[in-house]
């Protein structure tokens, strides 16, 4: 809560009370992904299971991107700051399901843009976006099935019979119940 009230201190007096707490979600959830970033990475070097340099940069660039909305997000740009949060995030994860198959636990990241919308923009931003996960994994999974793409993961029937069809309950429930308190939230804040 102190680290939380530290953030407060920061944001324009301007900021109406929506504002404020999206600012902290989005200033939060970006150092939450740095840092988780940057323990993967050391975790990696620990257990001399680190693979490229290449890795580095890229940490390093989404660092960037998240340090820009949180700029933002301290400079009356809320909505701006979530939006590219949001789809910095759906890029990782269809990059990540595009490259591995959809049967990672790296799908379960997938909830982050979900509840960012739900909070942060519009109910009806975060129920779009959980569906169109849930159409992604399905025709990831598809694709798999048929050999267009190739991950490098191997595919398995499970991912076409299991793993998209939970993982699209999963997305679809984390939207409800996240909009099932964003929505008396907001009114409460906005009224």
């Amino acid at each position: 809560m102190l680290f939380i009230n530290r953030i407060l201190t920061l944001l324009p007096s301007s900021y109406s009370l929506f504002d404020q707490a999206c600012a902290v979600v989005v200033i939060i959830t970006s150092l939450a992904v740095s840092g988780a970033m940057l323990l993967l990475v050391i975790y990696w070097l620990v257990t001399k299971s680190f693979e490229t340099v290449k890795t580095i940069f890229a940490m390093v660039g989404i660092m960037l991107m998240l340090a820009g909305c949180i700029w933002l997000a301290l400079n009356y740009q809320v909505s701006l700051a979530a939006w590219i949060l949001i789809l910095l995030m759906l890029l990782l994860n269809f990059a990540n399901m595009l490259s591995y198959g959809i049967a990672t636990s790296a799908s379960a990241a997938y909830l982050i843009p979900i509840l960012l919308a739900m909070f942060c923009i519009s109910l009806s931003t975060g129920y779009v976006i959980a569906l169109l996960g849930c159409v992604s994994v399905f025709v990831i999974a598809f694709l798999q099935s048929q050999e267009k793409i190739k991950t490098l993961l191997p595919y398995q029937v499970s991912h076409l019979t299991f793993d998209a069809p939970v993982l699209s309950l999963i997305y679809m429930l984390v939207a409800v119940i996240s909009g099932s308190w964003a929505t008396p939230l907001k009114e409460f804040i906005l009224n």
